[in-house]
């Protein structure tokens, strides 16, 4: 009888060691799972719509085409969960030149865009490469309208809106703690807010970040 409670206790014991042990496993690799990651870098916008946007200056547009941005992204990673959470800042500068009426004429504009969201990976499992669908709301600011005749500028005050997108993107691992991130994403950067008669402003992002886990 008197073994048997020892054994009893020895048990308990180790049941209870195991557990702890479990437990601080468990939550040591939740710490080291979870990591900020942030990148730099840029890439291309092309204005889909509306037409008044895309159409050549001698057609009564403001010829904006494809042009170049570049921006911010951070993410935060979390332990055992597919979603992870996004944040960016895109910088998209539009341009546009061309002659109507036999007048010179250039048209330019910048939009800086807020946006945060998040990202399903689909592959969990560690292949070198991370494919990922993502879905943003946006706050953009366009900053002032220039407009150059012959030379003479004009300026107008811009505007601010609010957005949204979905894209498509992969992590490619450079070295363990360096990621190339990939992103292609079709966004309407004036979904609210927008004045009567206004119409939806879209656009296709492909970007490429350089990013850094933290």
């Amino acid at each position: 009888l008197i073994i048997t409670k020892q054994n009893g206790g020895n048990v308990n014991r180790t049941k209870t060691v195991l557990t702890t042990f479990l437990i601080l496993f468990i939550f040591t690799s939740i710490s080291t799972a979870q990591f900020l990651k942030v990148g730099v870098g840029g890439g291309i916008t092309q204005v889909l719509a509306p037409d008044v946007l895309t159409n050549k200056v001698s057609d009564g547009g403001l010829g904006y085409s494809t042009e170049w941005n570049i921006g911010l992204v951070g993410k935060v990673n979390l332990p055992l969960v597919p979603i992870t959470p996004r944040a960016f800042i895109i910088d998209h500068m539009f341009s546009g030149k061309g002659t109507y009426e036999n007048q010179d004429i250039e048209y330019s504009q910048t939009v800086l865009e807020y946006g945060v969201g998040a990202q399903y990976n689909f592959i969990p499992v560690p292949l070198g490469f991370d494919p990922y669908i993502a879905v943003d709301l946006s706050f953009s600011n366009f900053g002032d309208f220039t407009q150059k005749v012959n030379g003479v500028e004009n300026k107008s005050s811009g505007m601010t809106r609010f957005g949204g997108g979905i894209g498509l993107g992969s992590e490619v691992t450079i070295v363990p703690v360096v990621n190339l991130d990939l992103y292609l994403c079709y966004k309407m950067l004036n979904l609210a807010g927008k004045d009567e008669g206004e119409k939806t402003i879209s656009a296709v992002t492909l970007d490429a970040f350089i990013t850094f886990n933290l």
